[in-house]
């Protein structure tokens, strides 16, 4: 009973910023219920945690105004005279105790949060890049003065359509090749008087690509390859297609 009770006032911090999950609420709520100590407490964490964590976001330029006030030089450290722990109020000493533990639950929150938007943004600017990159391909095997290939699978049915800029930029789109496992990457060759010039690495999943070619190119190749990708390569192709002008 006294781990139980010890393990459940930890966790009354967490509990006064909503930050336990359903099964520690659950076991804190029956706690509260028989004990008057945490009872005593919890109106400490909850009165620290209004402070910590205001019902409004912050102001704009508050971040501004705690960035400027690190900068400024700290005035003469005055050491205030030592009192006694006993002549000390103990309501204070509860709200200190309540903000350390109270703060140090807040940053974990936040830190928490902090990563998800983190992870989220990194996945919104991967898919935002990866439709830029469709539009431009797109755009490239749409243009009348552009040199296109069409690639085919040497086994199934996957496709996938080049375009060559006159100035060398290229654009591939391909549809049905499979997720290689992860060691793997595709890999563009231009075809070029009978050999392979790596045009780079596509990566597990070769949806749409960015390259540049320069020379008299024949055609392009598709090949499955050790990560990260090859210097040359005698593997079959998985695509294969020649360029025909537009």
């Amino acid at each position: 009973m006294i781990h139980d009770h010890l393990e459940l006032e930890e966790l009354l911090a967490a509990y006064a910023l909503d930050a336990v999950d359903p099964d520690e609420d659950r076991r804190i709520e029956r706690h509260l219920r028989k004990c008057a100590a945490c009872q005593g407490e919890l109106p400490t964490y909850h009165e620290v945690a209004s402070l910590l964590v205001p019902d409004e976001p912050a102001p704009d330029d508050v971040w501004d105004g705690i960035a400027a006030a690190l900068e400024e030089t700290p005035p003469p450290l005055e050491l205030a005279p030592v009192v006694p722990l006993a002549r000390r109020p103990s309501r204070s000493l509860r709200l200190l105790t309540g903000l350390t533990a109270v703060a140090a639950v807040a940053i974990a929150v936040l830190g928490v949060r902090v990563i998800s938007q983190d992870h989220r943004l990194n996945r919104m600017q991967a898919a935002m890049a990866h439709d830029d990159l469709q539009r431009a391909a797109l755009a490239a095997l749409a243009n009348p003065t552009a040199t296109t290939v069409e690639l085919r699978a040497t086994q199934g049915s996957a496709t996938a359509r080049a375009a060559v800029l006159p100035d060398g930029r290229g654009y591939l789109l391909t549809d049905g090749l499979p997720r290689l496992p992860v060691g793997r990457t595709y890999q563009l060759w231009a075809l070029m008087d009978g050999q392979r010039i790596s045009a780079g690495t596509l990566g597990l999943e070769a949806k749409a690509a960015a390259f540049h070619v320069s020379g008299p190119i024949g055609g392009f190749a598709v090949t499955d390859e050790q990560a990260p990708g090859v210097v040359a390569s005698k593997n079959p192709a998985v695509l294969i297609g020649w360029l025909q002008p537009a």
